[in-house]
């Protein structure tokens, strides 16, 4: 059976589309066009997918037709549905952002639902019916095959500049290079609407896959611009076995647009007026010669550039092609109005009349039946279309082209409306038939040569980071202030580093210093860093100097992790077991007020009081109040027969089991013979008590490394002031101070300082843009413009980004990454407009939550009944989850079993089956990033439940994903962006003071401004409103 398909469409839940594109609409408009197979599109929305279930019914074998009830044409019903969808991806690959499209065919609305299910885990599929998703375009790939090999996917118009598999733009050489592995699994690509085959046919490496055209259409009207045709059985798996080239018969080629109406056809400059052709281009280097700025290189340039071959007619398997042109565009050339007037919608109505479709008037009906039913002008137009006699004026950065098969001076007897309806009495001059590629690309490939290349077309492509394979070449890289702190041996040393420093850097080279230059053992090394990512940073750099074994014995570790390994061991000295529990805040309140009975009024009172007495390390016999002193007691004593320790102890009680300890404590000195600690800054007075017992000496060999401007953590006990402690007590430290600014501009510098009040101590290097300061009238026309801002950054993350004028695409401000764009909110209520906006303006993005992954729920109570199997004891938590009915008495006994020659990840997977089925969709993002995490443990649960209980929300942020970060200020420390946007600047926000009992201290609201702004390597954003709704106010 001979039919037309047009695969690739949108739904009215795509951005920027019409509020027409429904079932019913595309069922009608269809018939008309003479289409027979059309695409769904965007099967990916959660709402598109329940409208599709609702109105349509299953036919031939992985086909769907609108049911009667929906049905605006009353004769027989010929269309049929295919499930398709379109999925935007924006990732990093081989050092350049990728902005690929793809399209997915799947067989049946259950296959859709797992596809579906799979990339919501992935990113926001709700807010645009083409999802914008931080995924790589060969896992997007991998996760089709996974959910079925009956569903595949077809690279979509894969010249387009900016969001295509081969665009110029963010496109790779090849289509090998963009799926990898996996690219055997595709067999066609979509040539898009400013390329027809004879383009595609100049380069060989594309000789293998069939070349498709759909419409993209973004109405109803539109569809069939673009189609294919074929002669196979009306069903999905013979489209798809027609596709694939197995019938050779079945194919029978496509429907195009003339490609040089496409938008993106010629090189040049919209704004400047300059239009050229490839060999133009390369002619003046790829410079607009109005503006001086690079032009948009087009599909033809970009072509030309892959191209091997100069005649595309030496391409052996060639399909036929129909380049047409739709019929309201060539009656509104006739009658000389619009394409969307009365006039030409009435003269098409009248038409479609006489004829059984649109395709049936331009492609099949005889040209003596067509002059028949209407008049020589039409059927002269459409014998010129066909024969490919027109004339052309063509598209080019974002203007589309103009084809006309009359000039003006053969249309000045065609002005009356009807002479549509009148013979022709003047002779017609017609154009000349159009050659299949329409300048020389034999003088453009001569001309042409790669090392051109980086200066005309290529990407600026991101710096890679050499790996360097001795402590030479590391060392080598070190500016001279750096090395002297490196190399500085023995004693005491102070390294006040201030943001972009290179901080990591330097202390990663002091560490392999001190091992291969030194002689010291790796295992008589602690390093200290304030962040479990910073303790990975440290370890991955060192991965590249140090031997396996010296890394393996490498004591590199938060204070907390430090501590908790020492109760680990030494835990029977606190009437522990080693299986002992770590509480929370939440669990520590609960105690003192179900447990210990303390009235809410005095619970504020108490609970602050318990939390310095550790943080300060006090003895209990210090303890002056009768009182506090009696509920200390009380809670210390149902710890310890709960085998449970607070976050607060695990510094608390290893400073305890020092002091009075001093076996343990001489073991660990001699030990640790040299101590390092990152982010000194921010350290507590129990912390620098066990630094003292550790390194008690003045010629100690200790180093602290920080910066006094950056210590925000006061609220949680720090006090900066430990860093001149540190001078007192060591009084012959070598203090160090590294003032060139690796990250910041001087501009950035200089304004941060400025917040301080501080003199130019630090420097960038170079003066760098501006800073942005915004005022918007409101906290949501302030995400507006961040949204906004954002998408002209990156050059745009959809063809609306241009189309809205939202950004040009031009790369002279952008930024090569959304995963290199952060924005930082004082607190995390300012958060939720911020993402009604990001998904407004489809940005993926991922947001760190003030509270750690694990203890979100339903997480944390998953946690909770393994916490519970590894310690019985735990009675409260026991309590807890029987009040909660997670679990029920009877289950208590049975609940080591899951650990049972398991794995974590398989204990996990058998509680969440056994206690969790309910709270889980089959694929929840919880669920399969808990398991994902719990994975790299195997069976080591200790490891994992320690992982669990120090693990913070930047711990679980993914920094590889392609997202824009959505941060507190306070979780941005130790972070870096190329951009960074920060809202709220104003009174009430920064310094935060909304609320009387709140209040902050103003110098460390200062410091936290600074350290938001000198995350900013480029571009920095300041904004605030007039107006802002927080908390019901």
């Amino acid at each position: 059976m001979k039919f037309i398909a047009d695969f690739h469409i949108h739904s009215h839940f795509s951005i920027a589309t019409s509020k027409d594109l429904i079932p019913e609409e595309l069922d009608f408009w269809a018939q008309k066009k003479g289409i027979q197979i059309l695409g769904t599109g965007d099967f990916s929305h959660p709402g598109w997918l329940t409208e599709l279930k609702e109105k349509l019914e299953p036919s031939e074998t992985g086909l769907y037709t609108l049911k009667k009830d929906f049905q605006k044409n009353i004769s027989e019903n010929t269309t049929r549905f295919i499930l398709t969808a379109e999925i935007s991806n924006i990732y990093k690959k081989n050092g350049k952002v990728r902005k690929v499209h793809n399209v997915l065919f799947a067989p049946n609305f259950q296959i859709v639902e797992k596809i579906q299910n799979k990339l919501s885990q992935i990113g926001n599929i709700t807010s645009d019916g083409r999802p914008i998703l931080g995924l790589d375009s060969r896992d997007l790939l991998e996760i089709v095959l996974e959910v079925s090999e009956d569903a595949f996917l077809v690279p979509a118009h894969i010249w387009t500049p900016w969001f295509s598999a081969l665009g110029s733009k963010s496109g790779f050489e090849t289509i090998e290079e963009c799926y990898g592995d996996l690219s055997d699994h595709i067999f066609a690509v979509e040539t898009g609407l400013s390329s027809d085959p004879p383009m595609n046919w100049v380069c060989s490496f594309l000789d293998k896959y069939t070349l498709i055209s759909n419409s993209d259409a973004h109405s109803p009207s539109k569809l069939g611009r673009e189609a294919n045709l074929f002669d196979t059985e009306l069903d999905y798996f013979s489209i798809r076995k027609a596709m694939e080239g197995m019938d050779e018969q079945a194919f029978l080629g496509t429907v195009e647009f003339f490609p040089q109406e496409g938008k993106y056809h010629f090189d040049g400059h919209r704004k400047c007026g300059i239009c050229w052709d490839p060999l133009q281009t390369l002619k003046q280097k790829g410079i607009c010669t109005v503006c001086g700025k690079k032009v948009t290189i087009g599909v033809l340039n970009r072509v030309a550039q892959l191209a091997d071959r100069a005649d595309p007619e030496a391409r052996v398997q060639r399909h036929p092609f129909h380049s047409l042109i739709t019929l309201p565009e060539l009656l509104s050339e006739i009658l000389c109005v619009g394409p969307n007037t009365k006039t030409v919608k009435q003269a098409y109505e009248s038409l479609l009349n006489k004829f059984n479709s649109e395709f049936d008037i331009l492609l099949h009906a005889p040209i003596s039946e067509i002059e028949k039913n209407s008049n020589e002008i039409l059927s002269e137009a459409i014998s010129r279309m066909r024969n490919g006699q027109v004339h052309i004026q063509e598209g080019y950065d974002g203007e589309y082209g103009v084809i006309k098969v009359f000039t003006n001076d053969e249309l000045k007897d065609l002005r009356n409306q009807e002479a549509l309806f009148r013979d022709l009495t003047k002779e017609v001059q017609q154009p000349s038939t159009k050659p299949l590629i329409n300048f020389d690309i034999a003088a453009f490939q001569q001309l042409y040569t790669k090392e051109q290349e980086p200066e005309l077309f290529e990407e600026v492509k991101e710096k890679e980071i050499k790996k360097v394979a001795t402590l030479s070449e590391y060392f080598s890289e070190l500016n001279p202030t750096q090395q002297k702190a490196v190399s500085y041996y023995p004693g005491p040393l102070l390294i006040l580093a201030g943001p972009g420093t290179g901080k990591t850097r330097t202390l990663t080279a002091r560490i392999a210093y001190l091992i291969n230059e030194r002689g010291i053992k790796p295992s008589n090394i602690l390093a200290v860093t304030f962040t479990n990512k910073a303790a990975d940073e440290m370890k991955e750099r060192l991965d590249t100097i140090l031997s396996k074994t010296s890394k393996e014995e490498m004591n590199i570790s938060t204070f907390h992790a430090f501590g908790y390994n020492i109760l680990k061991e030494y835990a029977s000295y606190f009437h522990r077991d080693s299986h002992f529990s770590v509480i929370d805040e939440d669990d520590k309140l609960q105690i003192f007020k179900n447990k210990l009975h303390i009235e809410k009024d005095n619970l504020k009172e108490v609970l602050p009081n318990i939390i310095q007495i550790k943080q300060k390390a006090l003895l209990p016999s210090k303890i002056d109040n009768k009182q506090l002193n009696e509920y200390f007691q009380q809670y210390e004593t149902l710890l310890k027969q709960l085998n449970l320790f607070d976050l607060d102890d695990l510094i608390y009680k290893p400073v305890l089991l020092f002091r009075t300890e001093q076996d343990i404590l001489t073991k660990f000195r001699e030990k640790l013979q040299f101590v390092l600690i990152d982010e000194f800054q921010d350290i507590n007075a129990a912390q620098y008590m066990m630094i003292q017992l550790l390194k008690p000496d003045r010629q100690a060999n200790i180093t602290a490394i920080g910066d006094p401007n950056q210590a925000i953590y006061g609220f949680r006990g720090a006090d900066v002031g430990f860093i001149n402690y540190f001078k007192n007590d060591y009084p012959d430290v070598e203090i160090i101070n590294l003032t060139q600014s690796y990250r910041c501009s001087d501009k950035i510098l200089k304004a941060s300082q400025q917040v301080l009040e501080l003199e130019n101590v630090l420097y960038g290097l170079d003066e760098g843009l501006r800073i942005n300061i915004s005022q918007q009238p409101t906290d949501k026309s302030e995400a507006e413009f961040i949204a906004r801002t954002i998408e002209q950054l990156i050059g745009g993350v959809r063809f609306f980004s241009m189309d809205s004028a939202i950004t040009d695409g031009s790369e002279e401000f952008t930024i090569g990454s959304l995963s290199d764009i952060a924005i930082l909110c004082r607190i995390q209520a300012m958060m939720p407009v911020l993402e009604k906006a990001l998904n407004d303006h489809s940005i993926p993005y991922q947001k760190a939550s003030e509270n750690s992954f694990f203890t979100q729920e339903p997480v944390k109570s998953i946690l909770d009944v393994l916490h519970l199997a590894m310690n019985p004891r735990n009675m409260l938590l026991m309590d807890s989850l029987l009040k909660r009915e997670i679990l029920s008495i009877p289950q208590l006994n049975s609940l080591k079993e899951c650990m049972i020659e398991n794995t974590v990840q398989q204990a996990l997977e058998q509680i969440i089956e056994k206690y969790f089925q309910k709270k889980f969709s089959p694929l929840d993002k919880n669920k399969e990033k808990l398991l994902e995490i719990a994975e790299t443990f195997e069976a080591n649960f200790e490891a994992f439940m320690k992982y669990v209980t120090l693990g913070t929300s930047i711990d679980t942020h993914d920094f590889t994903l392609e997202r824009v970060h959505l941060l507190t200020l306070h979780a941005a420390k130790g972070l870096e962006f190329d951009c960074v946007f920060i809202p709220g600047c104003e009174d009430g926000i920064i310094p935060y003071s909304l609320f009387e009992k709140q209040q902050s201290d103003p110098e460390e609201e200062k410091r936290l401004f600074y350290v938001g702004m000198t995350r900013a390597r480029k571009y920095l954003y300041l904004t605030h409103a007039v107006k802002r709704f927080l908390f019901g106010k």
